[in-house]
């Protein structure tokens, strides 16, 4: 499992510390609300609307530049489109991992 960081945050911003620290805030604000509802509709077993969760929360993985959790959610949400949450264990390491990194922002 790769490790969250802001190297593409700071790269997408560059010298625009405001800039940076506006995409970390919304980070911070979405991220727990995204991965709430995808954790209520796995548990539901809606895995077509989970496929859509991880969907959106792909975009949060690669800003936070986790290249190899991209490719697994790509898996993942294939998976789920075919009513398989095989991959849900891996998946949430994936998202408690960038959750305990946020928090620490």
């Amino acid at each position: 499992m790769d490790n969250p960081n802001l190297n593409k945050i700071r790269e997408i911003a560059g010298d625009q510390v405001e800039f940076q620290k506006e995409m970390i805030t919304i980070i911070k604000e979405e991220l727990p609300v995204e991965v709430e509802v995808y954790r209520k509709n796995l548990n539901a077993k809606y895995f077509l609307k989970s496929a859509e969760d991880v969907h959106k929360l792909k975009h949060k993985i690669s800003i936070l530049n986790m290249a190899n959790s991209y490719e697994l959610a790509i898996n993942y949400e294939n998976e789920l489109r075919a009513g398989n949450p095989e991959l849900a264990g891996q998946f949430e390491e994936t998202l408690q991992n960038m959750l305990d990194f946020v928090a620490k922002l």
